[in-house]
């Protein structure tokens, strides 16, 4: 039996809330048109900060939600 698919992060704690975000199924938002990348995606990193490709674009929570990640 392949459970592989049981480790994908269908729900991004950073992006969910986040402003940008265009496109959940597809993992796509202003920043990152072609994908946003795992790490972001998973909550490794709270896209606070520039990072690398996010065309100048960072993380803006929705209206009335704070950042999850601090």
């Amino acid at each position: 039996m392949d459970d592989s698919e049981l480790e994908k992060v269908i729900y991004s704690p950073v992006c969910a809330i986040c402003k940008h975000l265009t496109d959940a199924v597809n993992k796509e938002c202003k920043a990152f048109p072609k994908g946003i990348p795992k790490i972001i995606w998973d909550g490794g990193n709270n896209h606070k900060k520039p990072y690398p490709n996010d065309n100048g674009i960072s993380f803006e929570p929705l209206a009335h939600f704070p950042h999850p990640l601090g």
